[in-house]
């Protein structure tokens, strides 16, 4: 990414806000005409609503797009997805192992924080805990190692079978016929828009306020599509393929022998002793006086 779009990137939330301003400034300053009732019944008015839905959904496809072209093409994706690639690899080589390990790391995590937790409290053991101090150290909640998907490429399409598509090819015409339907909606707004139109010169001073705010809007749009969607790439995956790493080098240093994990103990609950009714406990201090 160019060093102009990491800038805008630093800057964005500032850009977003001014322009929603201009947008607010804009609002502020128009006066509706007419009455609302003969708006939503002018057929215009819903031919103006689909059309401004149609550029929204536009921008948003095209913004969504290209942000994830721009995020793939940078290089900090590119050293993440080839990280990632060895380490699939390597993992796909032992990953019963690896789920083992995993499993044991998180009984780790949960016995390290019980031991933890039994220090908070005065170097306890289980058994000297307080009703409410039990209750707490039951209720703990420890960091989880979740490897779902683990083995998976970075970036991929899967069907709505939850197949993963490795076809390299595309036959000819493909989507052709999608694409023409697709275009019958934007032939009926645009034929809608300018049937029976004449040109009025008293009409361009509001065509271009209307044109300045709609701007502002698509541009918010794309921006708020764009630039999550290139960070997604260029920050978001990279960090997850360092914790990748992180987890499979700590998992390596156990087949080693040079990293231990804690066993889980089991909790051993108190016995809790049989409440006697008011008949028995007369019985028991009768016994007890005799």
């Amino acid at each position: 990414m160019t060093k102009f779009m990491d800038g805008l990137y630093k800057y964005f939330t500032w850009i977003v806000l001014a322009l929603s301003m201009l947008a607010y400034f804009a609002y502020q300053i128009l006066e509706f005409q007419g009455s609302i009732e003969k708006t939503l019944l002018d057929w215009r008015t819903w031919l103006h609503v689909a059309f401004i839905i149609y550029l929204n959904v536009t921008v948003v496809s095209g913004a969504f797009d290209s942000g994830t072209y721009t995020g793939i093409g940078s290089q900090e994706f590119n050293l993440a997805d080839q990280l990632n690639n060895k380490i699939i690899t390597s993992v796909n080589n032992e990953m019963g192992d690896f789920r083992n390990y995993v499993k044991r790391l998180n009984h780790h995590e949960l016995q390290n924080l019980r031991d933890d937790y039994l220090f908070k409290v005065g170097d306890k053991e289980v058994k000297d805990l307080t009703k409410k101090e039990l209750k707490q150290y039951n209720n703990l909640k420890p960091i989880r190692h979740d490897i779902y998907g683990f083995n998976l490429p970075l970036y991929y399409e899967i069907s709505k079978n939850g197949q993963v598509k490795y076809q390299a090819s595309i036959k000819k015409n493909e989507g052709k016929k999608f694409k023409q339907l697709s275009k019958i909606v934007t032939g009926i707004l645009f034929a809608g828009m300018t049937v029976n139109v004449a040109f009025s010169v008293d009409n361009v001073g509001n065509a271009f306020v209307s044109l300045l705010i709609i701007s502002v809007g698509l541009l918010l749009t794309y921006l708020l599509t764009f630039f999550p969607q290139v960070f997604k790439f260029k920050n978001d995956l990279p960090k997850k393929v360092i914790l990748k790493k992180t987890l499979y080098d700590s998992y390596v240093n156990y087949k080693n022998g040079t990293h231990t994990l804690k066993e889980l103990k089991e909790v051993e609950e108190p016995i809790k002793q049989p409440k006697l009714t008011q008949e028995e406990a007369k019985e028991a201090i009768k016994e007890y006086e005799h």
